[in-house]
């Protein structure tokens, strides 16, 4: 979901002729607003921008260790799951992850 950083945002409008979702983006005071309820995601108007002051959400700082995983640095893939592994137990049965196949020895 974009995001204004209202300091860079001159208040050109081009935003919101680009836009495909009408009333998605709109100026108050001089600003572009984006209404998220609506916004589709695009990144029509991020592309168009010319300060870059509409900004992808993975860079807003009030959204800061908000989501999955809370910001620990954990990423998917970690700890056990199924699949062949490596080493012990390759093409025998079902691996636990990280290595650790079940060979039935």
């Amino acid at each position: 979901m974009p995001w204004v950083k209202e300091d860079q945002c001159k208040g050109c409008g081009i935003c919101v002729n680009v836009c495909p979702v009408n009333g998605a983006i709109k100026m108050v005071n001089g600003k572009a607003q984006i209404n998220n309820a609506i916004c589709t995601r695009c990144g029509k108007c991020m592309e168009a921008c010319p300060t870059n002051a509409i900004r992808p959400n993975s860079e807003n700082p009030a959204m800061r260790g908000v989501g999955r995983g809370g910001g620990s640095g954990m990423g998917r893939g970690m700890g056990n799951g199924t699949g062949r592994g490596q080493g012990r137990g390759m093409g025998g049965g079902q691996g636990r992850g990280m290595g650790r196949g079940r060979s039935g020895f």
